[in-house]
């Protein structure tokens, strides 16, 4: 798959119509033969992908991760991310049953120092 990234940014920003001029300013050039030039290349340096990226709120990478050896390091890096999230989840569900555990057993202390209380002084009083 073949990517013509200037053609891209070009119909992006006329579809959220922003004008050469506004894009200068975003992407800070002082010449619209600058623009003119970026949206007939195939290909842009990675700083100008950025430029764009921020000038038209619209990520431009994108297009490159379903071409190989990028889309392999996307899913292996997604992978691991999903991984890594579902042990943080399953540690986080760990710790609120032990929280749950610790509160029961907080609560049945309390309530055994009561009676404990309650006893002592209906056998201080008995004396």
């Amino acid at each position: 798959m073949k990517i013509h990234i200037g053609e891209i940014i070009k119909t992006e920003a006329k579809n959220q119509g922003v004008s050469n001029a506004r894009l200068m300013e975003e992407i800070n050039v002082k010449n619209s033969q600058n623009i003119e030039y970026d949206f007939k290349q195939e290909t842009l340096s990675i700083q100008k992908l950025a430029l764009y990226t921020s000038a038209l709120n619209h990520n431009f990478l994108k297009y490159y991760t379903d071409l190989e050896p990028f889309k392999s390091f996307y899913e292996q890096e997604n992978n691991t991310s999903v991984n890594m999230m579902e042990a943080l989840k399953e540690q986080l569900d760990q710790v609120n049953r032990t929280i749950s555990i610790q509160e029961e057993t907080i609560q049945t202390q309390k309530e055994l120092i009561s009676t404990q209380r309650a006893l002592i002084e209906s056998l201080s009083t008995k004396k």
